[in-house]
């Protein structure tokens, strides 16, 4: 081998290795930024579930909620849901581990609604019985909001007081 392969040779190796950990580097940073994502959420996720659903609150709900949900329509509609929910269920008085569903979670910039998207469930008891939360959270950038929120309620009979 020739002295001018031998440098071309070093040349490349070096650019591929740069390329190899350029790339470790970046996707280290990515899950990091995830990783605290995830975590940001599932904190901002227990806040609302727990002043939200102790006495089933829209207005509390709403400061956390999506513009989506803040329509008159949809507030007067999430008004009914929390009647409803405080009248068969009571107010939270505990909530479990808030968990991410992995496959649930999903990027969306299509231009009608942007952002990252990451759901979570947990479990909660009330006065009255227990249920899962299923909430999706959206983030743009360092701003979240309840995007979707659900509850399925333990399929045990509600307790009567």
């Amino acid at each position: 081998m020739n002295k001018r392969a031998g440098i071309v040779w070093v040349i490349a190796a070096t650019v591929l290795v740069s390329c190899c950990l350029g790339t470790f580097f970046f996707a280290q940073s990515f899950t990091k930024r995830v990783g605290e994502t995830i975590a940001k959420d599932q904190k901002f996720v227990a806040t609302v579930l727990n002043s939200s659903a102790k006495n089933w609150d829209e207005g509390e709900f709403s400061k956390f909620a999506d513009e989506s949900f803040n329509t008159p329509a949809k507030r007067e509609a999430t008004q009914k849901l929390f009647s409803t929910l405080k009248q068969h269920l009571g107010g939270l008085v505990s909530l479990g581990e808030v968990t991410i569903n992995k496959e649930a979670s999903r990027s969306n910039n299509n231009g009608t609604t942007q952002g990252f998207f990451m759901s979570f469930t947990a479990k909660a008891k009330f006065e009255k019985g227990d249920g899962i939360f299923n909430v999706t959270v959206k983030n743009i950038k360092d701003q979240m909001t309840i995007y979707t929120i659900g509850l399925d309620p333990d399929k045990a009979p509600v307790n009567k007081p």
